[in-house]
């Protein structure tokens, strides 16, 4: 296809979308309302994500030695924990030992009444493990558990399966905001397609006289498909611009709330990283709308 003819035909396609003001407009407003729908179901699952996997590196071991434990049984467990510190399957470990435990607990229950018959020998030494991969945490468990200084009964504690349950439940929602998003491009594809059959139906005329002069059904065509197109990549750009405006917007109310209550290990990430992507997925959307539903009225209403 020539330039020259490329340009006419996009020409075409632009004043399609100027002449139909409204059904235009009311399709862009459809294209920006599913895309903005997918993109805060995105960037939820984003930080959903992000969070849960910042969770599960800051996830701590809890290894509890017996009180009664003796030094070498001490040294066979910080032996393990080194080891695996070197090779890398652990990032870092901290110790807290009798004493500091005692006074934990004294400071934590501030009432020394409830202490009594409590004392230091009565406290456990413990160790507090960060992995590298969370995934290798059933493995360094069971090993960890066989040392006979290690106590076993309830003496180790992590808490990965609590986050495993929430990323169960993020696959579930993905699935039910896939579901819903089939049904928003649907009706996204059918006002568009509604569109381009209103054209096609005002041009009726015009495109029969083309017929007659000999222009191919591709050149016919084109304009309709470039028109829907348009449609899709304006109304992706709008989506865009209003997501990124209400998602920085969102992000700092969210952030505040989880500083004032002390949650400060979650947070909502920025949105610059994401920005492109977001953008892309966008266009594509918008684009490949657009241009079903043109292809579809074409395919089905223009009789030439």
């Amino acid at each position: 296809m020539k330039i020259r003819t490329m340009k006419l035909l996009i020409k075409e396609g632009t004043n399609n979308v100027i002449k139909n003001k409204l059904m235009s407009f009311a399709s862009i407003m459809t294209v920006v309302a599913t895309l903005f729908f997918l993109g805060i179901i995105l960037l939820i699952a984003i930080n959903i994500t992000s969070n849960i996997e910042a969770m599960k590196r800051d996830l701590e071991i809890t290894v509890f030695l017996n009180v009664n434990a003796t030094n070498y049984q001490r040294e066979e467990v910080v032996s393990f924990i080194e080891a695996k510190k070197e090779a890398g399957v652990i990032t870092e470990y901290r110790n807290e030992t009798k004493e500091q435990m005692y006074q934990n607990i004294k400071e934590s229950l501030n009432d020394d009444s409830l202490l009594e018959g409590f004392s230091v020998d009565n406290a456990a030494e413990s160790f507090y493990i960060k992995l590298a991969d969370p995934n290798n945490s059933d493995e360094i468990i069971t090993e960890i558990s066989r040392f006979e200084g290690v106590n076993n009964n309830n003496g180790i504690g992590y808490g990965k399966e609590e986050l495993d349950k929430l990323e169960g439940i993020l696959k579930v929602f993905n699935y039910i905001v896939m579901a819903v998003l089939v049904v928003l491009m649907i009706v996204s594809i059918f006002l568009i397609s509604n569109t381009i059959r209103l054209t096609v139906f005002a041009r009726r005329h015009q495109i029969e006289i083309m017929k007659y002069v000999g222009a191919l059904d591709s050149f016919i065509r084109w304009p309709f498909i470039v028109e829907g197109l348009l449609i899709g990549f304006i109304g992706a750009a709008l989506s865009f611009f209003i997501t990124s405006q209400a998602y920085q917007w969102l992000q700092g109310v969210i952030n505040a709330i989880l500083a004032n209550l002390k949650l400060s290990t979650l947070r909502i990430m920025e949105f610059g990283p994401v920005a492109f992507r977001i953008f892309i997925i966008y266009s594509i959307f918008g684009i490949v709308i657009g241009g079903i539903g043109s292809l579809l009225s074409v395919r089905k209403h223009l009789n030439v």
